[in-house]
């Protein structure tokens, strides 16, 4: 059995591994280097504590109010492109009380899982998962009411939460003391380096005999009968397979229309820093809630990162969003205004340079109801789909990595993927 995975990003790395370990010849076509793609760059964490999914009741309007708010978190650029409006009034169906509450179980047995498989590659791979928790600081009592909320319905599901007051919560972080309200510890989470976790597959696939095919782009795929029976590259070369399978994350959707398929889903712009932290250690990651910015700490250095632009695909930074996630950091931890290597940073997102270098920008699949799409293609019997996690990237890819493995072999699955559909 030959199977050709099209992405080289953490959902088609990880279907690559699963397929390898059973002995099925594996080869990956990626149009980049897979040195700083999206699972490379995003902020490392695993988001056990986020199983709603983004398309959740209240997310659309409000990045409809912040859409002209050129320092928000969250928006929707407003384009005349109809895959847009459509993807929109899809995600505008898919954002209900129901939708958020059938996908609750589903998105956290995937979380779970996920985290599952890591703990096991890290017997084989050179990274360290650290499992301390995700704590969501809230500064307004506004936000304390939701995540109060949010942590009620995790409990019930079987979540391990801790509510930390003010005086806690500089107990955990002395060196940062944040100005906080007070937080919810999510003990389930967990972080990781993600640059560390991609090399370690792709240096280990590689040695195990997966062709990895970089910088190569697919021009079109040759069909008959509804299956694909090859990959067409620009390089003239042509790649025959029993199974295809499509992980390109926000390159998706161009590339399913190329093999007469249609997916809902649009890039989800991001941004992220990495700085030094000055031999001050960070103990705890953490999410700002107001403001929906994530921090990862690593040996002495953090990751600063988020932000979500709905809209087509561009390389262009928008300062003013970097401007509005570095502010809201040292309004949370004002400690952070002190350190040198903070004030470089916010130098250089208020420079006249366009695209300043130290600004990595990403582009997340989201998908029109805020889940994954993994499973058969379909008008394509051949065509598995793997994509569409959103910002769970590295959450949620390598285990729906092991389950289009599983489906591509016809093996009983691991979990129930009904949600995840494709067709649906």
């Amino acid at each position: 059995m030959h199977v050709v995975i099209i992405g080289g990003g953490i959902a088609g790395l990880s279907t690559a591994w699963f397929l390898n370990e059973q002995g099925v010849e594996v080869t990956v076509v990626d149009k980049s280097d897979l040195q700083d793609n999206t699972s490379h760059g995003n902020a490392g964490l695993l988001a056990l504590s986020h199983f709603i999914p983004l398309a959740a009741p209240g997310t659309l309007g409000k990045g409809i109010r912040w859409m002209f708010n050129s320092r928000s978190p969250f928006s929707i650029r407003p384009h005349l492109d109809p895959m847009v409006i459509q993807w929109g009034l899809r995600f505008q169906q898919a954002s209900n009380r129901e939708h958020e509450e059938r996908s609750a179980v589903p998105m956290k047995e995937l979380l779970f899982f996920n985290k599952k498989i890591l703990q096991d590659w890290q017997k084989s791979l050179d990274f360290q998962l650290e499992c301390n928790g995700c704590a969501m600081y809230y500064r307004s009592a506004k936000a304390e009411k939701e995540e109060l909320e949010i942590a009620e319905k995790a409990e019930a599901l079987g979540y391990k939460i801790s509510r930390l007051s003010q005086s806690e919560i500089q107990t955990m972080e002395p060196h940062f003391k944040p100005d906080v309200l007070g937080a919810i510890l999510y003990e389930d989470d967990a972080h990781l380096y993600p640059n560390a976790l991609m090399q370690g597959l792709l240096t280990t696939l590689k040695s195990r005999g997966v062709r990895i095919l970089t910088e190569s782009t697919v021009q079109s795929f040759e069909k008959s009968e509804g299956k694909i029976r090859s990959v067409c590259l620009a390089s003239g070369e042509e790649l025959h397979a029993d199974v295809f399978v499509l992980a390109a994350g926000a390159w998706s959707p161009a590339l399913a229309k190329l093999a007469g398929e249609r997916m809902f889903l649009m890039p989800g712009k991001g941004y992220s820093m990495t700085m030094p932290t000055e031999g001050r250690q960070m103990n705890y990651p953490c999410i700002l809630v107001e403001d929906k910015v994530a921090i990862t700490p690593w040996a002495n250095r953090i990751r600063i990162g988020n932000t979500m632009e709905i809209g087509p695909i561009n390389s262009r930074i928008y300062k003013g969003r970097v401007q509005g996630m570095l502010e809201s950091v040292t309004r949370y931890l004002p400690e952070m205004g002190n350190y040198p290597a903070y004030q470089s940073m916010l130098n250089l997102a208020h420079s006249k340079e366009a695209n300043p270098p130290g600004i990595w920008l990403g582009f997340r699949p989201v998908s029109h109801d805020g889940l994954p799409y993994i499973g058969w293609a379909k008008q394509t019997k051949n065509l598995l789909i793997n994509t569409g996690h959103g910002m769970l990237g590295i959450s949620m890819g390598a285990g729906s990595g092991k389950l289009i493995a599983e489906m591509a072999l016809g093996q009983t699955k691991s979990l129930d993927t009904a949600v995840f559909d494709p067709k649906r």
